[in-house]
């Protein structure tokens, strides 16, 4: 089980990686790197989704309630300014940071962009 020390890390791992800004991140998913502007919509929405993500965890909110937040959080990402591929990335940057906070699946979790394994 995750602990708040866990998620904690895992957020400013995210935050302060260059994941988005390292071709070689792109290449290794056999992508050529995309354009800077949406280098710049990945990593604006990535910050602006972990601060969030930290104010529901710290929350007294219930779990249903931080659920029900995350999941509309998800649905409010910029999907349709990037093409499939950059979707995934997207999904593949955040999920470790959902999951650390606790939230894996859930009736309300609607959004199929973000995968758990």
């Amino acid at each position: 089980m995750m602990t708040e020390g866990d998620f904690k890390e895992i957020v400013t791992s995210i935050r302060k990686s260059d994941v988005y800004e390292n071709h070689s991140n792109w290449e290794a998913r056999g992508l050529n790197p995309s354009d800077k502007s949406i280098i710049e919509i990945l990593r604006s929405s990535t910050i602006g989704f972990l601060q969030k993500l930290e104010e529901i965890n710290e929350s007294s909110e219930s779990s249903d309630v931080k659920l029900v937040m995350i999941s509309d959080m998800v649905d409010e990402l910029p999907w349709f300014e990037l093409d499939t591929e950059e979707k995934e990335f997207l999904a593949d940057v955040l999920a470790p940071a959902i999951k650390a906070a606790g939230f894996t699946h859930g009736p309300s979790f609607k959004n199929p962009q973000i995968k758990f394994t």
